[in-house]
């Protein structure tokens, strides 16, 4: 990729806590297949030597900065998002990996859309397996659904905008809009950005998809495991209340009436919701008893024929 301008196109965001050596080789890899990316390592206060790892790999491309203390993979992306420069900002995983095509692919990809997604290989360590998602073709847009009918149905028929870190999103927008990972949530931050910088565009938007797996998740690493705050079911609410809070908000703060429409839409994800959180349950390695602290007996069984069936 040649260089246009002073200005880079690209700022990959990386938060990182222990995770220096998974981080070097992403780096490594960043700086081969992008040349001109500007990446932002964002130290959570690691305690292995992480930080002293990475800050040998400084320089006028590689940005390593260092959070005073831990305060989570929301602020130190936060904390990215101050330093990015980039038309383009990428948020990546220090313990994930890209495909070499990714940067250019999702570069194609957002060419006159307010997003681009593609898809993840999530890869399971201690099995040697892996499966692909969000690699078929999403259902068209309806010409008669507004941008968030369209979002609330994107949601509901896949999973695909749930994530931060498998989209390019445009520079500007995150700036202008002064907009931020919520520091205040450990369940569902991601979502929540994604919706208030789609709340950032009109009706006539679009987004671009790369049916194809150039995101590698690392489903079994230390950082990567399954956090009890899925299994809350009033972490899930939350994420349902702060949508219906984003249906009712004007990107400038002001308040929009929320439609009949975009009412159903939003019950009928309520509904997946309940359907996520008990799969999360009864996938977790907690014992039955533990399960249900979270689900009823009934619940639990339907989750259990649900996965059998799956």
């Amino acid at each position: 990729m040649k260089k246009t301008s002073k200005t880079p196109l690209i700022s990959v965001i990386i938060p990182f806590f222990n995770t220096g050596l998974s981080l070097e080789g992403l780096i490594k890899q960043i700086s081969k297949i992008c040349p001109d990316a500007e990446i932002i390592c964002v130290d959570d206060k690691s305690t292995d030597g992480s930080l002293a790892r990475i800050k040998k790999l400084a320089n006028d491309k590689v940005h390593v900065i260092a959070q005073k203390k831990n305060q989570g993979s929301a602020a130190a992306r936060n904390r990215g998002i101050t330093e990015a420069k980039g038309k383009y900002i990428v948020f990546l995983d220090s313990d994930d990996f890209i495909r070499d095509d990714f940067f250019e692919k999702m570069l194609s990809c957002i060419n006159e859309a307010a997003l681009g997604v593609c898809g993840i290989r999530q890869i399971f360590l201690k099995d040697n397996k892996f499966v692909d998602k969000f690699t078929k073709e999403p259902k068209a847009r309806n010409p008669k659904d507004n941008w968030r009918e369209y979002i609330l149905k994107s949601m509901f028929n896949g999973a695909e905008l749930y994530s931060s870190v498998n989209k390019i999103y445009l520079g500007d927008v995150i700036r202008e809009n002064d907009l931020r990972f919520d520091e205040k949530l450990n369940f569902a931050e991601d979502t929540k950005f994604v919706l208030d910088y789609l709340a950032c565009f009109d009706d006539d938007a679009k987004i671009n998809f790369v049916c194809e797996p150039l995101y590698f998740y690392n489903y079994g690493t230390n950082t990567s495991v399954v956090a009890d705050s899925s299994l809350r079911w009033k972490n899930w609410q939350k994420s349902y209340d702060d949508i219906i809070a984003w249906l009712g908000r004007e990107n400038d703060g002001g308040s929009r009436v929320i439609s009949r429409r975009e009412l159903r839409l939003a019950k009928k994800l309520r509904t997946r919701f309940k359907i996520s959180h008990l799969l999360a349950v009864t996938r977790s390695k907690k014992s039955r008893e533990e399960k249900l602290k979270y689900v009823n007996k009934f619940e639990l069984l339907l989750g259990e024929l649900a996965l059998k069936i799956r």
